[in-house]
């Protein structure tokens, strides 16, 4: 479950979410979204305020890993060895699919303007340098 709560002296919840919410990877807070990947492979977009669904697409596989943004753009690795890229935005665009060999287990990390992945037989350093 996602709650997003009210702090202070009487907290209060302003808003609950139970569907398609993730286990193991993290969730993104940008802007007025909240982006979650499910580990069924089921991506959403909340609004922020209101906790209202804005969009919800599967996007396949089963996820581990904790999604990334970069700028306007989220990747998610799959335990498949896919990763999909879709927007950061209200709006759910799917902006790109790679595969690799193996899958993803680890959460990715992010070396200057490289990206680290580890699958579970190789670590990628994939670069636009």
């Amino acid at each position: 479950q996602v709650w997003c709560i009210e702090p202070g002296e009487s907290p209060r919840v302003l808003w609950t979410h139970t569907r398609s919410v993730s286990n193991k990877p993290s969730m993104i807070l940008h802007g007025d979204s909240l982006f979650i990947i499910h580990d069924g492979g089921v991506a959403t977009c909340l609004d922020r305020e209101s906790g209202e669904q804005v969009w919800q697409e599967r996007i396949g596989g089963n996820h581990s890993a904790s999604p990334l943004r970069h700028g306007d753009r989220i990747y998610c690795f799959s335990e498949e060895g896919k990763t999909t890229v879709v927007a950061a935005s209200r709006e759910y665009r799917v902006l790109a699919e790679n595969m690799l060999d193996d899958g993803f287990m680890a959460s990715p990390a992010v070396l200057g303007q490289s990206l680290i992945l580890r699958t579970r037989t190789h670590l990628y350093r994939i670069s636009g340098d």
